[in-house]
């Protein structure tokens, strides 16, 4: 058995808690809610930690991100049944409200994000047609078949045959697709290869468009014009408008887009470590760490106070990238504000005061302090800059 992973995932962090490999071809998609409003990065903590015995191939943020957490190739363990998790690929997706009485709802970007993830599986894996029969004979299953829990509470359980019919209706799209005709006019040729789009474009949508699950698209949206936040083959997301006060993460079929500023900024990619340092903003407050090691792409990148940070793909954050050779060294007496609050053995403080000066140093570790006299810290000089 030959198993690939989705290309839709914005980052990658693999949970020892597994079976390797599967010892069944994948036949079923199991989705559960993760009973909590979490983005993929909290969910990547959750099941890296052994002690949880948990763990899911995929998992959906609140704002639609995937990450990859248990290779398809291998048995997650999620649904209380080992028949299911070696047949099935399972995906927990974050809910938008706590709650029973909320019902237990997800955001629109992760139920956008859920469907194009179950079109990606069932095309890999060769699955024609996703299925719910209420019970374990379905392609679509769900954890309380298997054990006497709610999950994946109400909302998801409700939208089950909606689910199936946006994901299938997809699939038949792609079966149905016409083969190209080498007699189009060549205006034809120009209009399609005209749409190339890519990441940073700034687009305008159809007024015939649809998301790219065939739901409908509100007016409000079609009026503006959005910069494009991510490409993956035809599906590009949406997430900026033009005056960026707002933020939507939906996608769209790129043939709904024509494209009205090409972006100019070139991207490329940088090598991480697991323990790499997110960011919020350049120079703004720490997230977590990179949570895996490997490949990155980076979109954007800006200077603050002589430390260059580059704004990651996957929107997860912002990186250090380096120290400017240009920024002026720090001395002993110079008053510096923290951009990083980790003290030099790797603890985290609260920052109180606007600046600090500097009472010590020595090599990369400066000693620091909030009045000029009494000691606040040491910290590296990495995580501080003049003032």
């Amino acid at each position: 058995m030959k198993f690939t992973n989705s290309q839709l995932v914005s980052t990658t962090r693999i949970s020892p808690n597994r079976t390797s490999p599967r010892n069944q071809p994948i036949t079923k998609i199991t989705p559960h809610h993760m009973a909590g409003v979490c983005t993929i990065e909290q969910f990547g903590n959750i099941v890296a930690n052994p002690s949880r015995q948990m763990s899911a191939n995929y998992g959906i943020g609140n704002d639609g991100r995937i990450i990859l957490t248990c290779p398809e190739g291998d048995r997650s363990w999620c649904s209380s049944s080992p028949w299911n998790d070696h047949r099935a690929v399972t995906i927990e997706v974050s809910n938008s409200a706590y709650g029973d009485a909320s019902g237990w709802p997800i955001s629109n970007a992760a139920y956008e994000s859920l469907i194009a993830l179950c079109v990606d599986i069932c095309k890999r894996n060769n699955i024609p047609k996703l299925v719910f029969t209420g019970d374990t004979s379905g392609s679509l299953t769900f954890h309380y078949m298997y054990a006497a829990t709610a999950c994946p509470g109400p909302w998801l359980k409700a939208h089950a045959q909606d689910l199936c019919n946006k994901v299938n209706a997809q699939l038949n799209a792609i079966n149905n697709k016409p083969t190209v005709n080498n007699n189009k006019t060549s205006s034809q040729t120009t209009t399609t290869s005209s749409n190339k789009i890519k990441t940073g474009d700034l687009v305008t949508i159809s007024s015939n468009a649809t998301y790219y699950t065939g739901t409908s698209i509100p007016s409000w949206v079609k009026s503006e014009k959005w910069y494009v936040s991510s490409v993956s083959g035809d599906r590009a997301v949406l997430g900026l408008n033009e005056t960026k006060n707002r933020n939507i993460q939906s996608p769209v079929n790129t043939k709904f887009l024509t494209v009205v500023k090409v972006s100019s900024k070139k991207t490329y990619t940088v090598s991480l470590k697991s323990t790499d340092i997110l960011y919020a903003t350049a120079g703004g407050k720490t997230k977590g760490n990179v949570g895996t090691s490997g490949i990155f792409t980076i979109v954007e990148d800006t200077t603050v106070n002589g430390v260059k940070y580059g704004k990651l793909k996957s929107g997860a954050g912002w990186v250090k990238l380096s120290t400017t050779s240009t920024s002026t060294p720090i001395k002993k007496g110079d008053w510096v504000k923290v951009i990083n609050n980790t003290t030099y053995d790797g603890k985290k403080f609260t920052v109180y005061a606007s600046k600090y000066k500097v009472l010590e140093l020595n090599g990369k570790r400066a000693v620091i302090s909030s009045d000029g006299k009494n000691v606040t810290c040491a910290i590296n000089i990495a995580n501080i800059a003049k003032v």
